[in-house]
C-alpha cells in the first residue's frame, strides 16, 4: 500500500541500470517523489551534502569506490553523519554485513531481495521519521 509523501527524498547508488530502473519504480510505489540516483560511489558525499536526503540506498560493490569506504566518509563528516543509510547488497558474508552494520548503516538488505519487503522498510523507517 502506498502512502503519499512527497516532501521525502531518497538517494539511490546503484551500478546496474536494472537494478536503478527497479529501485525508481518501487520508490514511487511508496509514494517517494523525489528519488536521486547515481551510478558512482565517489558522488554520493557530494550529493549527500547538498541534496540532504532522507534516506540512501547504497550499494557495497560499485564502479570506482567502495561501498564501505563510502559510507564511512558519510559517517565521518558533519554534514552527512546524520543521514541514515541502508545498504543494499549482493554481498552476503556475515562479516560484510557486521563490517556495514558497524560502519553506520541502519539496516542491511540483501539481494536479489523481495521488493514488497524493501518497500515495508523503507516505508516504516520514514513513518518512524514522522511522515504523516
Amino acid at each position: 500500500m502506498a502512502f503519499d509523501i512527497p516532501s521525502r527524498s531518497i538517494l539511490v547508488c546503484e551500478d546496474d541500470p536494472a537494478m536503478l530502473r527497479i529501485f525508481q519504480f518501487l520508490l514511487l510505489q511508496q509514494g517517494i517523489r523525489k528519488v536521486m540516483t547515481t551510478s558512482r560511489g565517489e558522488t554520493v558525499p557530494e550529493m549527500a551534502q547538498k541534496d540532504r536526503p532522507d534516506l540512501i540506498l547504497l550499494d557495497l560493490m560499485l564502479p570506482g569506490r567502495d561501498g564501505i569506504d563510502v559510507l564511512r566518509e558519510l559517517k565521518s563528516t558533519e554534514s552527512t553523519r546524520a543521514i541514515p543509510v541502508m545498504v543494499v547488497s549482493g554481498k552476503e558474508s556475515q562479516e560484510q554485513v557486521q563490517q556495514a552494520m558497524m560502519a553506520g548503516a541502519i539496516d542491511y538488505i540483501i539481494k536479489p531481495f523481495e521488493p514488497m519487503e524493501l518497500g515495508a522498510r523503507i516505508r516504516g523507517f520514514l513513518e518512524s521519521l514522522g511522515v504523516q
